[in-house]
């Protein structure tokens, strides 16, 4: 079970699924990149089941070059930290990231989660947006937040929300499978 949590947290690290061959060429070179350690892809392609569907040992310390790419110490860092509902809770992202120090005043962003969410933001400064387009979403033009760093399919964390004269409050956008930024 474990294994294969940790197959879906690299996979969610990598921001797709590994379904073709170019995908573990790409993740072998992201593992060189991060762990500095060496996976060949037919090791990566035999453990996703790409080459064959019968199940093959998994050496150790493929595990372990895994486990570090996700952000922890080793596989066995990985099991003792999976929660116990079966879901990884904590790692590191390798996915593109948006911070307000990158945006120039008054650039616009398309932000966009399932299923069929999207809202235009605009930046005022510091770590403020407006909503100037939104379709359906909860939000609405006018609205002002905070937000700091977005991160590609990953969930966008809004804070100091002014909704509709409403109290001051937080907004989380795509909760269960994260947003997708595009600067225009």
């Amino acid at each position: 079970m474990e294994q294969e949590l940790l197959m879906q947290e690299v996979e969610r690290v990598m921001g797709c699924r590994l379904t073709e061959a170019g995908d573990f060429e790409r993740l072998a070179h992201l593992l060189l990149l991060h762990t500095r350690e060496r996976l060949s892809p037919t090791t990566l392609k035999r453990l996703w089941g790409y080459l064959s569907r019968e199940k093959v040992a998994t050496r150790r310390h493929t595990l372990d070059v895994l486990s570090r790419f996700v952000g922890y110490r080793g596989y066995e860092d990985f099991c003792a930290h999976v929660g116990s509902l079966g879901e990884v809770q904590s790692g590191i992202s390798t996915e593109q990231r948006i911070t307000t120090e990158q945006m120039r005043l008054g650039q616009r962003l398309v932000i966009t989660w399932r299923p069929d969410r999207q809202m235009v933001v605009r930046h005022l400064g510091g770590s403020r947006f407006e909503v100037v387009e939104a379709a359906n979403t909860k939000l609405c033009v006018g609205d002002t937040f905070r937000c700091h760093l977005m991160i590609q399919h990953e969930p966008l964390y809004l804070d100091d929300l002014q909704h509709q004269g409403m109290p001051r409050t937080a907004y989380i956008a795509g909760q269960r499978n994260g947003v997708v930024v595009e600067v225009l």
